[in-house]
């Protein structure tokens, strides 16, 4: 949980712009904020951190969708990612998001990656394939 949370915490600098390109291990997200500038990092002394939890690759190919809506909404599951999908829909609904001044057409969605490939997806909740163009919006 803190990866995911970690993760989505790099991803949701404002007005940044997001590419997603399939890969043979999973999903690669770059993010830009539209420069090419670098940070120079100070030396620290290693920590007493103990990296044992392995590292997934993003693919979301297994990802648990806890509810998908036309409106933004305000709350969601600790968590869970709120994501945009652009041109997808409910029953030919469709909601919207603005970025830029620009209009999309799409659907929120709720989801996280599943922990392990046998993970039972919860009473309630839906698998869900991540494709297409995504916005990352937060994270409950």
């Amino acid at each position: 949980m803190r990866l995911l949370f970690l993760f989505a915490i790099l991803l949701m600098p404002l007005l940044s712009i997001a590419q997603f390109e399939p890969a043979e291990k999973g999903l690669t997200i770059i993010v830009t904020d539209g420069t090419i500038e670098g940070k120079v990092s100070t030396l620290q002394p290693p920590g007493n951190n103990d990296f044992t939890d392995p590292i997934r690759p993003l693919g979301m190919a297994n990802a648990i969708q806890a509810g998908a809506f036309l409106d933004r909404p305000s709350y969601g599951l600790s968590g869970f990612l709120l994501i945009f999908c652009v041109n997808d829909s409910i029953e030919e609904e469709q909601g919207y998001l603005e970025v830029n001044g620009e209009i999309f057409r799409g659907i929120y969605r709720l989801i996280r990656q599943k922990l392990s490939p046998d993970e039972e997806i919860p009473e309630g909740m839906a698998p869900y394939r991540l494709g297409g163009t995504v916005y990352f919006l937060g994270i409950s």
